[in-house]
């Protein structure tokens, strides 16, 4: 009797296109298994448990800061136990930026990294070129693009909604010199959290009005959709508005600098994949999430459908890079000096509460101060249960 291997993704084309386009090519190889991928919405990705989905898939694409909850609660295999020490090397060579380090929260590694993404920069070159010679380098250049684009009618954008408003915060603290950590007894001194905040207030106040309100995907659709848009200067990159042959393509390169660190220090996005604790088959499964990671698949059918590498082997490839225009290699060094945040157990559900505030805080409905003493005091509390349920 065969092998049948369901996993769940996230409902954009980077995300199941191609896993979908893989199928045939692993049953091929391996005619004893059929795979099957569901989807789910990309709010649900960053935000439903994942213990309501362990008795129904064997395969889970997830984001990182879920590996604290699966070390606590036993939801995840742990893939430690299956890899040798050459393929951890490897693995550690072939990582893009902290992508590996992401997965690994204890003793236990919970994913296996397949995509790779982090706040970088993004543009219309056609636009661009209309008003300034040079894309920005600084978040002071940025303004100052603002500022010419509200002159000629146009605009800068960039997603503002609550899950990114708190990717941002994690972002320009990280990119000032100030990242905030796992161990963290203090979410955000007043003086880090008020220079911050003031530059976000900045960028908003010159962004389009609607930026609180988007995600990237609905930035880049606008960015291509229109002619409003010039300037994003920090989005969760997205290869696919990039490629070759898209009738208007964005050009992405790295984040601009807050402060004096360059582009180092955007927060790290990107997803891995994962085995179900609860999978009748994890053998199966975890050899099938080795060959979506290997380097020769990544590079292969997994970025020509649409896929965006978590294989610095793949990011690297000249062919891969001149398909995108780009991306990998304009973009390589902001990923590189990626920002990990923090990942203990109950730190997803901080974050969606902090989005929250945070983009209130951008919409002008509650004050810097009211949201900083908000901030430090649902960090105590959440970092102060995981404590104790460790």
């Amino acid at each position: 009797m065969g092998i049948n291997l369901k996993g769940l993704t996230w409902d954009h084309p980077r995300g199941y296109a191609p896993l979908l386009a893989g199928i045939p090519e692993y049953e091929a190889q391996h005619r004893e298994i059929t795979i099957q991928w569901d989807r789910r919405t990309l709010r649900e990705f960053g935000e439903a448990p994942i213990e309501q989905y362990l008795d129904r898939y064997d395969l889970l694409i997830v984001d990182h800061p879920f590996v604290g909850f699966a070390a606590a609660h036993d939801a995840l295999v742990d893939l430690a136990p299956f890899i040798n020490e050459a393929e951890k090397l490897r693995f550690a060579a072939d990582s893009v930026g902290p992508s590996w380090q992401s997965y690994w929260y204890g003793t236990g590694l919970w994913a296996f990294p397949i995509d790779a993404a982090t706040q970088v920069a993004s543009y219309r070159p056609d636009l661009l070129r209309a008003l300034s010679p040079t894309v920005p380098d600084t978040l002071n250049d940025v303004l100052e693009l603002g500022e010419k684009a509200r002159r000629a009618g146009k605009y800068i954008v960039v997603p503002a909604c609550p899950t990114d408003a708190i990717s941002l915060f994690f972002t320009l603290s990280a990119n000032l010199g100030h990242p905030i950590h796992e161990d963290a007894e203090v979410f955000v001194n007043d003086s880090v959290a008020a220079e911050v905040l003031d530059r976000l207030h900045a960028l908003i106040e010159l962004s389009h009005p609607r930026s609180v309100e988007w995600n990237p995907i609905q930035v880049y659709d606008f960015m291509i959709g229109a002619s409003e848009a010039v300037y994003c200067p920090y989005g969760f990159g997205y290869s696919n508005y990039s490629r070759v042959g898209n009738p208007v393509r964005l050009k992405f390169t790295n984040a601009p600098a807050a402060g004096n660190r360059g582009c180092a220090g955007t927060m790290l996005g990107g997803t891995g994949v994962a085995v179900s604790k609860l999978s009748s088959h994890p053998s199966e499964a975890i050899a099938y999430a080795k060959w979506l990671v290997s380097p020769e698949h990544q590079r292969g059918t997994y970025f020509r459908d649409g896929g965006q590498p978590a294989s610095l082997t793949a990011w690297t490839d000249s062919s891969v890079n001149a398909m995108a225009d780009g991306f990998f290699s304009g973009t390589l060094q902001t990923l590189q000096t990626a920002y990990l945040r923090p990942r203990f157990d109950g730190f997803v559900r901080f974050f969606e509460a902090a989005g929250i505030e945070i983009n209130r805080c951008l919409r002008g409905e509650l004050d810097d101060a009211a949201l900083i003493r908000w901030l430090n005091d649902r960090y105590a509390m959440q970092r102060g249960a995981a404590r104790r349920i460790a």
